[in-house]
């Protein structure tokens, strides 16, 4: 039988108040409160690399959102007059959210396991002496969080390029299957492992004999270190290969070369995907102590750099 009309109303308006206990287990629902008029957006990111959006108008301040997730996921609730979206987690369960406008992490939210969890986590992040010292703790021994993920996508800016890299390789299971652990993959891809004065990781290829070298056997500890990218069809290559070792001719510095050719992976070869190498020729200069000096170095560049190299020590 049909509900009457008025019944229908006053039961939206009980959803904003109480937490319902029947249905819960189907799917969730968001009742919201605040000073904002117009419509609220809902981002759920429940795919490992996609997001879906629900709309919702708010009615004197009041805004309701329905619907299911297989999983506790980020989601965020955002309005055209807010600075930056409210994040919080959602799992099948009834929510009530009083909105911040002004300050969405101060919001108040209610009735989301997963989200105490991750608010609580977060105020001890916060509160932490060292906060980037407590992350990578907490990343260490709880490498399938699912909060991990997000929380290390959202504070990466203020941590070093080469920390969030070890991180995101501690990550595990479930946790390898939220939206954020994606994001930190496609960040990792399209940002270079070797960034000017980073510590230069260690990276395998074979060299014109087969043979399994590693940049920690092939590093000058006690002078400089020239990687030269090429291919034996690349004549390009083959011209700033001359020029660059008359350049360096009596400077402290070693060249190795590393001819894709040799890898029977070609450009598919890992080493090429760890160091952002996409072009021949390509060089790398390391200095002694294994920092990056410069990366994907033009030849009038490289110049400029070897006034600055010792000549090398008679032995």
């Amino acid at each position: 039988m049909a509900l009457p009309i008025a019944p229908i109303k006053y039961l939206l308006v009980a959803l904003l108040v109480l937490v319902p206990i029947a249905g819960s287990a189907q799917g969730f629902e968001i009742s919201g409160e605040s000073s904002l008029t117009g419509s609220f957006t809902l981002t759920i990111f429940d795919g490992d690399s996609t997001s879906r959006d629900l709309t919702a108008k708010a009615n004197k301040g009041r805004f309701f959102f329905s619907g299911s997730v297989q999983a506790p996921v980020v989601a965020a609730i955002q309005h055209s007059a807010m600075q930056r979206p409210l994040y919080f987690y959602l799992e099948n369960s009834s929510v009530t959210i009083n909105v911040n406008a002004t300050r969405p992490e101060a919001s108040v939210i209610k009735g989301s396991r997963s989200n105490s969890e991750y608010r609580y986590l977060m105020e001890r992040y916060r509160a932490a002496a060292d906060p980037n010292g407590f992350l990578r703790q907490y990343v260490r021994e709880n490498p399938n969080s699912i909060y991990a993920p997000f929380i290390l996508y959202e504070q990466m800016p203020s941590l070093d390029e080469t920390v969030v890299r070890q991180l995101v390789a501690q990550i595990t299971g479930d946790a390898r299957k939220v939206y954020h652990y994606a994001m930190l993959r496609r960040w990792m891809r399209q940002t270079p492992a070797v960034a000017e004065g980073s510590e230069m990781p260690d990276f395998a290829f074979l060299d014109s004999k087969k043979n399994r070298r590693t940049f920690a056997e092939v590093h000058d500890t006690t002078g400089y270190t020239l990687l030269f990218f090429t291919a034996g069809w690349c004549d390009l290559c083959s011209r700033q290969r001359g020029q660059v070792q008359n350049l360096m001719e009596g400077k402290n510095t070693r060249m190795v070369l590393i001819n894709i050719d040799d890898n029977p992976n070609g450009w598919d070869a890992q080493y090429l995907k760890q160091l952002a190498v996409d072009h021949i020729p390509f060089i790398i200069l390391v200095d002694p102590r294994g920092l990056v000096v410069g990366r994907d170095l033009r030849v009038w560049e490289l110049e400029r750099i070897a006034k600055r190299i010792p000549n090398a020590i008679e032995r």
